[in-house]
């Protein structure tokens, strides 16, 4: 089985296994998905849009967790949309390394680096939403929200680029 398709499908299992992950901040002190979002496509820089991606994989694996006993079927969809945006991050990588070098780039290197990647980011949200509860009883702060948008924003342009 894929690796990546491995690590995707176990949203549950990596959100707990980070939350025991010592030294990750709580309050991400990282560009907005939207401000990457916008400025890697307006650049062309290949390395921040594939940090939007392995976020926006973050982030769904977390929304997943969050709603898997409540709603099964979001959760699933919350999965798939990891999967797309991890897959589309480990492309955007290869190209940039074979134009970069002119070999064809590890996949299999590449897809470890970006699940790493994604696990240091599971952490990074998982405490940002405990912090977030503990502080204001709810989950979902408005920095949060406009991640969960920017992150949106993501998976529409990659469901755009596949349909084409």
């Amino acid at each position: 089985m894929n690796p990546v398709r491995r690590f995707v499908n176990k949203p549950a299992l990596c959100l707990a296994a980070c939350l025991a992950a010592p030294g990750l901040s709580a309050s991400p002190e990282w560009v907005p998905v939207a401000e990457l979002l916008l400025g890697s496509m307006g650049n062309s820089d290949a390395h921040q849009m594939a940090e939007v991606m392995n976020r926006c994989t973050a982030l769904n694996m977390t929304l997943s967790a969050l709603v898997a006993n409540d709603s099964p079927e979001v959760s699933e969809g919350y999965e798939n949309q990891a999967l797309q945006l991890i897959q589309n991050g480990i492309m955007i990588e290869m190209n940039t390394e074979k134009l970069r070098t002119g070999i064809e780039p590890d996949l299999e290197l590449l897809s470890g680096n970006a699940v790493d990647a994604v696990k240091l980011m599971l952490g990074v949200y998982n405490e940002w939403l405990e912090e977030n509860f503990t502080a204001g009883g709810s989950y979902f702060t408005n920095d949060f929200e406009i991640e969960m948008k920017g992150c949106e924003l993501a998976t529409k342009f990659v469901m755009q680029m596949a349909s084409h």
